[in-house]
């Protein structure tokens, strides 16, 4: 790999703790270079502004965060212990900070409302993309009859998100990952009781 790839790609995975962990108007240029140890000029070398370096922050923080989820995935057979590793990623996010700042969709979605219309397409997209995650296990679920067959596949995928989320956002604000574990507990339960073929 050349030296100015991998200038870049250091510039993306420090900015994009940085971005997650203050947020795209909270986190500044100057704190940007210094955090990079980069000059001014070597992080206008790859980036042409402060908006092209949150969008390729925020893409990278969501690979980080997909990666974890098939690593979490890897061996696991069954729909519902898939549904559970999932969630186990945000567990692991908040009480083991495998990434720095927490669930960057939880935190691009906050921040970028009005303020930023790319990065909060970008957090659309993405938070699309699992929602169609946590549907295609639904689905497969019901395919291999450990689901009922009748359940809402979007309803029940954004009931899981919103859920997961939730806990994400109390932990973090409360800085204590019970709430996370409340909240997987929650689906456990709704899983056992509204999904599962008894």
């Amino acid at each position: 790999m050349r030296k100015g790839q991998i200038t870049k790609e250091h510039i993306i995975r420090e900015s994009a703790a940085l971005f997650n962990t203050k947020g795209y108007t909270g986190a500044s240029l100057s704190e940007i270079i210094e955090r990079c140890g980069v000059r001014k000029g070597g992080i206008y070398n790859h980036f042409e502004s402060k908006d092209e370096i949150a969008l390729a922050a925020f893409d990278y923080s969501v690979s980080q965060m997909l990666q974890f989820h098939s690593q979490a995935l890897e061996g696991v057979t069954s729909s519902k212990d898939k549904l559970l590793a999932i969630c186990g990623v945000y567990i692991d996010m908040m009480e083991n900070n495998t990434l720095e700042g927490g669930c960057p969709l939880l935190n691009t979605a906050v921040e970028s409302d009005d303020a930023h219309p790319l990065l909060k397409e970008r957090a659309q997209h993405a938070m699309t993309n699992l929602l169609n995650e946590l549907t295609q296990v639904l689905i497969q679920g019901t395919e291999q009859k450990e689901f009922r067959t009748d359940i809402a596949l979007e309803e029940v995928s954004s009931n899981i998100i919103a859920i997961i989320e939730g806990g994400v956002m109390l932990s973090k604000l409360y800085e204590d990952s019970k709430y996370i574990r409340h909240a997987v507990l929650h689906i456990t339960q709704f899983m056992d009781d509204r999904i599962l073929i008894q």
